[in-house]
C-alpha cells in the first residue's frame, strides 16, 4: 500500500519529479509506493497499478529477450 507525499522544492531549485510510469511532472503531492524492493514514485495509485501490471512484465519481457539474444 502506498501513501501521499508531498512534493516539496525550494524556489530556486530546478529539479522536476516526474511520475516513474507516466513521466508526468509531479507537482504537489506524489503516491509513493515500494515496488519489489524500491520505492517509486507515481502521480497517483493508478499509474502505480499501471507501472505492476504493464510496465514490469514488459520490462521484464524485454530484458529475457535480450538475454536470449546475447546466447
Amino acid at each position: 500500500m502506498g501513501r501521499w507525499e508531498p512534493v516539496t522544492h525550494e524556489i530556486w531549485d530546478t529539479v522536476v519529479t516526474p511520475c516513474e510510469a507516466t513521466g508526468q511532472v509531479v507537482a504537489g503531492r506524489q503516491w509513493i509506493a515500494e515496488v519489489e524492493g524500491v520505492e517509486r514514485r507515481f502521480c497517483n495509485p493508478q499509474a502505480e497499478e499501471l507501472f505492476r501490471s504493464y510496465i514490469l512484465p514488459n520490462r521484464r519481457a524485454a530484458e529475457a529477450a535480450a538475454a536470449a539474444a546475447k546466447g
